[in-house]
């Protein structure tokens, strides 16, 4: 499970922008301080309400991080799911909380879903442009330098190569990298591609790109995603 806002609360089951984000009955039990019994006998007493709005996975799980007890069903819960179970509780101060940071949670993190839409989009426009900038630059002619551009620009964005990544990641070789970073990570790769398909279009060759790049500190614009490079001497 990947928790993409570090909320506790929400979560998905990879960084896709594709991925429906889920809360737990565990995580609504321990939260809204209700015993963990009562919210799974819940669900179950309103499986045909709840089932009818998304498909209700679970998965036989201990609780208290798997060191003691038996092992227990935990039920995953869509957004829809998990604000019709939440109306059926009884409004305490802290249920009320919950519901707040819940509701919440679950806005954040498909907005930020819709931001990695984006610039997923955005970044497959840039790919190919890298690919077409080192295709027509005449200083760059061997068949493997798309694959060392690449490699630099990650290196140069995340501080690990594309193959470093796969391996310090556990990312299977068939599978896209960009899928595996956050958001911020994805941001700082698309600007390392813009600098390096600038300095291609100057015809530049590989390693006077990599020694230019040596030198570039990039950094974003929080409030509007404005992407500076800083170059130092």
């Amino acid at each position: 499970m990947y928790d993409l806002l570090e909320t506790g609360l929400v979560f998905t089951n990879s960084r896709k922008e594709t991925e429906e984000p889920f809360t737990t009955s565990e995580v609504i039990a321990k939260y809204a301080n209700i015993e963990f019994k009562s919210v799974n006998q819940l669900i179950r007493r309103y499986r045909k309400e709840i089932t009818s709005l998304g498909i209700s996975t679970f998965k036989m799980s201990k609780l208290n991080n798997g060191l003691v007890g038996r092992p227990m069903t935990v039920y995953y819960l869509n957004e829809q799911q998990a604000s019709f179970l939440i109306t059926l509780l009884k409004n305490t101060e802290k249920v009320v909380q919950f519901k707040y940071k819940l509701t919440k949670a679950f806005f954040e993190t498909s907005k930020d879903l819709q931001k990695r839409k984006l610039e997923h989009a955005q970044s497959k426009v840039i790919t190919k442009s890298l690919g077409d900038a080192i295709k027509d630059n005449p200083m760059t002619n061997s068949t493997h330098d798309y694959s060392n551009f690449n490699k630099l620009i990650y290196k140069h964005a995340l501080g690990l190569n594309t193959n470093q990544l796969r391996i310090n990641r556990g990312i299977p070789k068939e599978a896209n990298i960009i899928d595996y970073l956050s958001l911020e990570e994805q941001q700082k790769v698309t600007n390392i591609k813009n600098v390096v398909i600038s300095l291609l279009n100057m015809n530049l060759d590989y390693q006077t790109v990599k020694k230019i790049l040596s030198g570039i500190e990039i950094t974003l614009n929080d409030k509007k995603g404005y992407k500076k490079a800083h170059y130092s001497a």
